[in-house]
């Protein structure tokens, strides 16, 4: 996202280069983009020049909406992801004594990941 970000506003970005950019392979970045693409993250354009570029501005997409779209939730234990409300454990007959840590987890989780955006991350990965 962040290489999506520097490019923003030039054209799509191969999918190939990005592949050879990162050091990954072009197969699983074709999971990761078709994911972005589905919860509207990035757009992408078929043939010659084609590829892949940010549905939005680096600045308005947060770390949260990329990790909601490729992890599905910011829960970082069941119980929270399923709904529980405070100290609600729906996966357990006995309540978690550790269910308000989590809660507290998750909300730093959250606040953190929704404050950081790829425009963010784009200037502290700028080399100095």
């Amino acid at each position: 996202m962040v290489r999506l970000g520097r490019g923003y506003g030039l054209g799509p970005t191969p999918l190939a280069e990005l592949a050879e950019q990162e050091g990954l392979p072009q197969s699983y970045l074709e999971q990761i983009a078709g994911q972005l693409r589905r919860a509207g993250l990035v757009t992408s354009r078929m043939g010659v020049k084609g590829g892949y570029t940010l549905a939005r501005r680096p600045a308005a997409i947060s770390m949260a909406d990329i990790v909601r779209s490729l992890e599905g939730t910011l829960a970082p234990v069941s119980c929270l992801a399923e709904g529980g409300g405070p100290g609600e454990c729906t996966h357990q007959d006995t309540p978690c004594s550790a269910h308000a840590f989590w809660e507290k987890l998750q909300g730093t989780i959250t606040s953190t990941l929704q404050s950081v955006t790829v425009a963010d991350l784009m200037h502290e990965a700028q080399p100095a």
